[in-house]
């Protein structure tokens, strides 16, 4: 199981916010863009990564600050649809900050100190809330793709994370209207994160595969 992929995603992207172009021919993507910017999605993938590592390494207080991270952004549930070998299904890939709060008391062990920061944590867990991304789920199929045509703003950041439910492993690629790959992000789990600047507005494919012989839900978030 990987704990560092949100790293290694970032050698795959570039970042920030520029002024942006008209539509043309090249790939729609900022190659020069900065941004010290940070958008709800990627708290969001990098709450699952520490959620995971906390889980691994049984260590409730990352668990606990993986909640908290997850819980400062407020999710919605997204109208996208998707295409290819995907089923409709419940968001069982998505793991809530009430969850993590949850493992979190579990990993804890009745230790009597943290079980009260999270009691202090859960309760003020939906203060300083950011953005609101969009979530989609389903159930991919073994060896299946599932694509998403989504549109973003030129100029301004674009962020999408997907997670599955540890079954597989389901690979991300992002490709603009002229069929350039903007970003992947390929390794042997089934958490993957992608952001870059588009040069102008325009709709971008999401892909996901499912490189393992078992389906598996899964769920994206995009800003």
């Amino acid at each position: 199981m990987k704990t560092l992929y949100f790293a290694s995603a970032a050698l795959a992207l570039v970042i920030a916010a520029p002024a942006f172009a008209d539509e043309g021919d090249g790939p729609n993507f900022a190659e020069d863009a900065r941004s010290d910017e940070q958008t709800g999605v990627e708290l969001i993938a990098l709450s699952g990564d520490l959620y995971q590592y906390g889980v691994d390494n049984r260590d409730p207080l990352a668990v606990i600050v993986a909640a908290r991270m997850r819980a400062s952004v407020q999710v919605t549930d997204s109208d996208h649809e998707a295409e290819g070998d995907v089923e409709p299904g419940s968001d069982g890939a998505f793991i809530s900050a009430e969850d993590m709060f949850e493992e979190a008391r579990i990993l804890a062990r009745g230790d009597e100190m943290i079980v009260a920061m999270i009691d202090d944590a859960t309760a003020d867990d939906s203060r300083g809330r950011v953005g609101g991304p969009g979530r989609s789920s389903g159930v991919l199929a073994a060896r299946g793709r599932a694509s998403y045509n989504i549109a973003f703003t030129g100029g301004q950041r674009a962020a999408v994370s997907s997670a599955g439910a540890g079954r597989t492993d389901i690979d991300m690629y992002i490709y603009d209207s002229n069929g350039n790959l903007i970003c992947r992000d390929i390794n042997y789990s089934d958490r993957s994160f992608c952001a870059w600047t588009p040069r102008w507005t325009g709709t971008f494919r999401i892909e996901l595969r499912n490189l393992g012989g078992v389906s598996a839900p899964y769920s994206v978030v995009t800003n």
